[in-house]
């Protein structure tokens, strides 16, 4: 079970249980497809002015010494500059945990939508992307109305001023608009990513890619990190619903660390949430070795929300709901014999419309659904 350490950060509220090795990989089948805190009370000073572009007001530069999260002791040969997806044969059914090896197929922009997912190549910043401003540290947004577009941030975005956009960005910590104590919305970010340092496949940082509240991520993309995104801080100044959506995530823990910290990380988590929208993403765990869920709201002070259209894979459950009231949970399709329990753990009194759930076979790689397998008919 995952209990707080902190607000934020930390074990939570989980399952106690570590996840087993990861089955074999099954039959290949032909088909006729074409073709995004720890609350954490940081107003850090800032040491230097940064403009993002012609129609950005003031942003303040901060240095990375001021970040809470250590840096990552994971190493391994990988360059964020050409993050990459999880690899995995387009096989009947995916394996429990893929293997090491990734692909960088390119899917083009708009190619994403259903019955197609989202992959890593239509969510982040385009193909060909290069920055406009780098950003060394953390960088944090202090004017109402600023749009940072085309930046690479070495640190964390920290967004202390109302609608703020982002677009098209690389961030090797994260975002967070949860600081002293207030969410500062409506945050919008598109075609933005949260991925690992130059050289690091595998981040050890816990800290969630996105959060906490009122906020939008639309074609978002996490790559091999522990946390994607988080919800919460409903009771304080500012909250209001969360949207995610057509977002890409792939999320991994560096080798041993289930051993050491069992860190049970998760695609997108509720804690004391506000009403979310969680409408088709693409959540791959399978490099998750003790994991909680792919979507994970739970009986913590959560609202709940409606959750339609998602690709999911791995985890305990792949789908756990058992937080809130959910007026529609439909669509959802997730990856036979991936999950280590089973596809779903909900509750079935929660929930209003359940329908065209299901476990298929899917092709990672062209982000098409293969084959169903078997209707989730039953709730429960």
């Amino acid at each position: 079970m995952k209990h707080r350490r902190t607000f934020f950060t930390g074990t939570r509220f989980r399952r106690a249980a570590t996840v087993c090795s990861a089955f074999g990989v099954v039959i290949l089948i032909a088909v006729g497809f074409t073709w995004y805190s720890t609350r954490d009370n940081r107003d850090g000073s800032p040491e230097n002015v940064a403009q993002a572009d012609a129609s950005v007001p003031t942003v303040a530069g901060q240095p990375s010494g001021v970040q809470s999260i250590p840096p990552s002791a994971a190493t391994a040969s990988a360059s964020a500059s050409a993050p990459s997806s999880a690899s995995a044969s387009p096989s009947s059914s995916a394996s429990r945990k893929p293997a090491g090896s990734t692909t960088t197929k390119s899917v083009s922009k708009g190619g994403c939508a259903l019955p197609a997912y989202p992959t890593a190549g239509c969510t982040g910043v385009p193909a060909g992307w290069s920055p406009k401003k780098t950003i060394e540290g953390d960088l944090t947004v202090t004017k109402a109305g600023a749009v940072i577009s085309d930046h690479l941030v070495t640190g964390t975005i920290l967004v202390k001023a109302p609608d703020v956009t982002i677009r098209r960005t690389r961030i090797y910590g994260g975002v967070d608009n949860f600081l002293s104590d207030k969410i500062y919305g409506h945050l919008t970010i598109e075609d933005t990513e949260v991925v690992n340092k130059p050289g690091e496949s595998v981040s050890s940082n816990e800290q969630y890619a996105f959060g906490v509240a009122n906020y939008t991520c639309r074609r978002c993309k996490v790559m091999n990190r522990i946390e994607g995104w988080r919800i919460g801080a409903s009771s304080f100044a500012g909250a209001a619903q969360v949207t995610i959506e057509d977002s890409f995530a792939q999320l991994a823990v560096p080798a041993g660390m289930c051993q050491s910290v069992d860190p049970h990380g998760d695609g997108i988590q509720g804690y004391g949430a506000p009403t979310a929208v969680i409408r088709h993403n693409t959540i791959d765990q399978r490099r998750d070795d003790c994991p909680t869920a792919p979507i994970f709201i739970p009986d913590q002070d959560n609202a709940g929300g409606t959750i339609q259209d998602n690709l999911l894979a791995g985890g305990g459950y792949a789908l756990r709901l058992t937080g809130g009231n959910f007026p529609a949970v439909t669509g959802n399709k997730i990856v036979g014999g991936s999950a280590e329990y089973g596809p779903v753990e909900v509750d079935c009194a929660k929930i209003g419309n359940w329908g065209g759930n299901a476990v298929v076979n899917y092709d990672f790689d062209r982000g098409v659904i293969l084959k169903e397998t078997k209707k989730l008919k039953d709730c429960g």
